[in-house]
C-alpha cells in the first residue's frame, strides 16, 4: 500500500473535516488523518489514479483535491 497526501481546497471547519473523512472512507480509502486543508490516506492506487478517483468524489461535495503527493 501507498501513502498519500491529500491538498484539498474548500474545508473551513470541521463540519468539513468529518465530511471529508467519511467520503474518502466510503470511496474506499484507509484514512489514515484529515485536517483542515489536508488528508493522509493509504491505497494501492497510482497517485493519477488516486487524483480521478477522490476528485471526482470530493468535487461531487463542493471540496477540490488539487494535489496528490506520495509520502
Amino acid at each position: 500500500m501507498n501513502t498519500y497526501r491529500l491538498k484539498i481546497d474548500g474545508m473551513s471547519c470541521t463540519h468539513c473535516v468529518a465530511k471529508v473523512t467519511k467520503i474518502l472512507k466510503e470511496s474506499g480509502f484507509d484514512v489514515l488523518s484529515v485536517d483542515l486543508g489536508d488528508a493522509m490516506i493509504k491505497t494501492d492506487m497510482t497517485p493519477a489514479t488516486v487524483l480521478k478517483t477522490a476528485g471526482a468524489v470530493l468535487e461531487d461535495e463542493g471540496y477540490m483535491l488539487t494535489t496528490v503527493l506520495a509520502n
